[in-house]
């Protein structure tokens, strides 16, 4: 399903924990001046980025944990995380692990962060950025405890399927960085992305799998993993989900 515009983000938000953007230049026409203003801090006293994103590159799990969130605990990666819902709810409700959310739209990882702050979810950072160089040049090897990717752009075309998140050299880079027992879940609505995803994973990777994962009754209207997910459910349409684990 195509992405909905998005609601104004609140103003008076101080975002400065939350929001890690990379150089702006990397974003092009998708930089919305206005909404990047909102995630400096809140007295304007200082208009550069909190954690520079240049100075993440090569830190150990400890030191990019203190950077990011000021604290060591163990780690989740979200790829992908459009408006926000599942970092959100999931590191208010897990105060114990940090959460690190990478979203490619410039505006959409300023959102999720917007709802990190209204939660006070400290634990949690978005950074606008592409997942696949955050990996690469950011997440230290074995340090995560669970690799997210929920509801990727499945690229219809076929000549742009290689812009997928889910192809050999990112899971491959994942499984190196997942921490042993650590979990990498893969939901999507499209059945084809689903098939081709679980064996890119499966004979790209030694991580065993794929499990099932169960769908749950919602509980409530927002009781979703994902806008994307609610949005797929509430229309009676099905999701396709699995896991995998590092066993060694």
């Amino acid at each position: 399903m195509p992405r909905r515009s998005l609601s104004k983000i609140q103003s008076g938000l101080d975002l400065s924990h939350y929001f890690l953007p990379m150089e702006v230049e990397f974003y092009d026409d998708r930089v919305d001046p206005e909404a990047a203003a909102l995630a400096q801090p809140s007295d304007g006293a200082d208009k550069v980025a909190r954690v520079p994103y240049a100075t993440l590159s090569g830190l150990s799990f400890e030191e990019l944990s203190e950077r990011l969130f000021d604290r060591v605990a163990p780690l989740e990666f979200e790829i992908g995380s459009g408006k926000g819902l599942f970092i959100s709810t999931t590191a208010s409700a897990n105060r114990a692990r940090n959460f690190l959310g990478v979203e490619i739209a410039y505006r959409y990882a300023l959102l999720s962060a917007s709802r990190l702050a209204k939660r006070g979810a400290y634990n949690g950072v978005m950074m606008a950025a592409d997942a696949a160089k955050v990996l690469r040049e950011v997440i230290p090897l074995n340090s995560l405890t669970a690799a997210h990717i929920y509801f990727p752009d499945p690229w219809w075309k076929k000549a742009h399927r290689k812009r997928r998140i889910v192809r050999p050299d990112v899971v491959e880079m994942i499984e190196a960085r997942l921490i042993k027992g650590g979990r990498l879940n893969f939901w999507t609505d499209v059945k084809e992305y689903f098939d081709s995803g679980v064996e890119i994973i499966k004979t790209s990777t030694n991580l065993a799998g794929p499990f099932p994962v169960k769908e749950r009754p919602a509980a409530d209207s927002m009781d979703f993993r994902t806008h994307f997910e609610r949005r797929t459910r509430l229309n009676e349409q099905p999701v396709y989900r699995s896991f995998f684990e590092k066993r060694f």
